[in-house]
């Protein structure tokens, strides 16, 4: 434990130890309801919440400072302090508290559209095989060492990720792999944070609704390898349009990895199939064979990411080579399901306008190899979101698949029918697409029609086992529903 003046004096924050008695401090939190004994507070305010509102519940839990952007409105019994750029101080504060732990392990970043769950799941795989202990902070949960918990978001504040980051030093964590969002970078939960890799896989529309336009989106990414010293690795897609520039300003050591342009580990000659994907890569003036479970075309950039990322650490092609065959598929992404007739159907969790192409895109090249089948899609759009990809969306899927069900989501706080009249403004075709608003009513009229060769693509939620209807949560699994209707494959 650490005394308050400790933290004071680190951060050039005056303090009257007359009036502020000094103390140990117990805990730190921006959530009111999570303040205990001896607690600092910081009262920030949220997308959603003020903290200012809280302070008072925050004093009655126990909180012995209040950090505030604001003044105070009303007497306040306990150290108040107005500060500037208060999430920061708390990502530093936090850091601190912690033992600055992302000092003493090897983080590494991974940020971009799409793809940035199976590829730090591919680089712990790989990083495992090869004797290292990990841990992982991403969209589908957290894993400390010796806790393992579900995700409340791509990337928790930094209050929760140093905490996390100390626990993973206490386990004896080699690497943690961590996914970095935008919204992130953005509201500073990772500032100050020692990254010692940044992979970057793409960036296409999303998060407009809190970014408002592409050129912030991009600026947000370009965050983490801006901040990234001259020892680090930036690893980054030279085949996205903005692949190369967000590395134009780095200190860091450059690394790039496509399969059009020219970089340092380069595909070439890939066969996708079904079961699995084989593909070459040209590294340092020689070519390997690589094969893995994984399909899509979409993978086989996740796959160059994490080598790419891990080659930095002088782990042998080869190894990496054996290792890959042994990656399963991460639960939601892309995952294959054999239904009785022949047909097939994926869960996967393209809920981004270009995942949802890419989606469509890989399971029409499958079909147009070994299957001869169609693609049937069924997809829908979250509420409260990004309402600019609606549209496009539906345009995709439509002028993409054989056939489309326009279905919910997570509607949340939105009418679902609203949100599919959204999505039905950028639909051209007429006779190709039905809307079933009713999402497991969708999924066993895909089952239904679907007949031997054809793909059921089934989009949005993957790995979710809940559906947000009105703020209500409920059990919802897309898998568990599949499986309820595979008798309708005949």
């Amino acid at each position: 434990m650490m005394k308050f003046s400790e933290i004071a004096k680190k951060f050039n924050i005056t303090v009257n130890l007359e009036s502020e008695n000094d103390f140990e401090v117990k805990g730190l939190s921006c959530n009111s309801e999570n303040v205990k004994e001896g607690y600092i507070f910081f009262a920030i305010k949220g997308l959603k919440n003020n903290g200012n509102k809280f302070t008072n519940d925050a004093i009655r839990n126990g909180a012995k400072i209040i950090f505030s952007e604001e003044d105070a409105k009303e007497y306040v019994p306990v150290g108040f302090h107005k500060v500037n750029q208060i999430r920061k101080l708390m990502a530093l504060v936090s850091g601190y508290f912690y033992g600055n732990p992302s000092l003493k392990l090897k983080l590494m970043g991974i940020t971009g559209t799409n793809g940035k769950t199976t590829t730090s799941y591919l680089i712990r795989s790989f990083l495992k095989d090869a004797g290292f202990k990990t841990g992982i902070i991403g969209t589908i949960g957290y894993d400390t060492g010796d806790v393992k918990m579900d995700s409340t978001m791509t990337t928790p504040d930094s209050i929760e990720t140093n905490m996390m980051l100390g626990e993973m030093v206490n386990s004896k964590i080699d690497f943690c792999l961590m996914e970095v969002s935008s919204i992130a970078l953005s509201m500073d939960r990772v500032y100050g944070m020692n990254f010692e890799t940044a992979v970057f896989t793409n960036l296409t529309s999303e998060h407009l609704d809190f970014h408002h336009d592409m050129s912030n989106y991009f600026e947000a990414k370009k965050l983490l390898f801006d901040r990234l010293t001259s020892s680090a690795h930036a690893i980054s897609n030279t085949d996205d349009e903005y692949g190369r520039i967000i590395l134009n300003d780095t200190k860091a050591k450059k690394f790039f990895y496509s399969m059009k342009n020219e970089s340092g580990l380069k595909a070439f000659n890939e066969r996708i199939t079904l079961s699995g994907l084989e593909f070459e890569v040209k590294y340092k003036d020689k070519s390997y064979k690589l094969s893995s479970n994984l399909t899509g075309r979409f993978n086989i950039y996740n796959i160059l990411a994490s080598v790419s990322a891990v080659l930095q650490y002088d782990i042998d092609m080869n190894f990496l080579k054996e290792s890959l065959q042994n990656f399963k598929e991460v639960d939601g992404r892309f995952n294959r399901i054999k239904l009785p007739n022949g047909a097939i159907a994926i869960i996967d969790y393209s809920h981004t306008s270009d995942s949802l192409k890419n989606a469509i895109e890989s399971a029409r090249e499958i079909v147009s190899g070994e299957q001869q089948g169609k693609v049937i899609t069924i997809f829908g759009c979250g509420g409260n979101k990004d309402r600019t990809k609606r549209p496009v969306m539906g345009n995709y899927a439509t002028e993409l698949s054989d056939h489309s069900i326009i279905t919910s989501d997570n509607p949340r706080y939105e009418n679902p029918m609203e949100i599919i009249k959204e999505i039905l403004t950028g639909v051209n075709t007429k006779n190709n697409y039905e809307v079933i608003e009713n999402r497991e009513e969708a999924i066993s009229r895909g089952i239904e029609i679907a007949r031997s060769g054809d793909i059921v693509l089934i989009c949005g939620k993957g790995h979710e086992t809940y559906q947000d209807i009105g703020g209500v949560k409920s059990h919802f699994d897309d898998k568990e529903i599949v499986a309820k209707y595979l008798s309708l494959a005949k």
